[in-house]
């Protein structure tokens, strides 16, 4: 019976099909009780390659003169994409959302290997609100309390380390 099932997701990831977590879940299930238990938590297909980190930019936090290569989110799917999936990310690295409207936003780490730093930014570049430590796979709302029209995902404690505060402003 299992060896059926996996020759049919086999088949479906070949061509292309895609399951919602609930149809996973269900595959997941007849398993042993720890993989349930892993799948119950990580809505993941464990297969899924790794998206590549794409340079599209570079920016600069104008105080400390920290500098990351960034990849851009501009779009729907982009931005619910991020860095889901992704299993590392090195420390010059990240990830900018360039949100549709200046307004308070909201992120989460659904699917998300790597703990994050998430900053936002509002229209003119400054930071207003810092989310340190955000851990994996959380579907918890992460807010931005305040409009922001930018976000920053970096690596967990990165501001921390490179002494990035609320009130910096970023330039790229």
């Amino acid at each position: 019976m299992k060896k059926t099932i996996i020759i049919i997701l086999v088949l479906l990831l070949l061509f292309g099909g895609f399951f919602s977590s609930n149809l996973i879940r269900f595959f997941y299930n007849s398993s042993s009780d720890a993989e349930t238990a892993e799948a119950d938590t990580i809505s993941v297909i464990p297969e899924m390659a790794e998206p590549v980190f794409k340079k599209e930019g570079e920016l600069e936090f104008v105080k400390t003169k920290q500098k990351l290569t960034i990849e851009i989110a501009d779009n729907d799917k982009e931005t619910e994409q991020g860095l889901m999936f992704r299993r590392s990310m090195p420390d010059s690295c990240g990830m900018l959302f360039i949100m549709p409207e200046n307004q308070p936003q909201s992120f989460w780490m659904k699917n998300t290997f790597i703990p994050l730093d998430i900053i936002f930014l509002d229209t003119q570049k400054r930071v207003v609100t810092i989310q340190a430590n955000r851990a994996p796979f959380s579907e918890e709302e992460i807010p931005s309390y305040e409009n922001a029209k930018y976000v920053l995902e970096v690596n967990a404690g990165f501001c921390q380390r490179k002494g990035i505060e609320k009130g910096d402003l970023l330039k790229w």
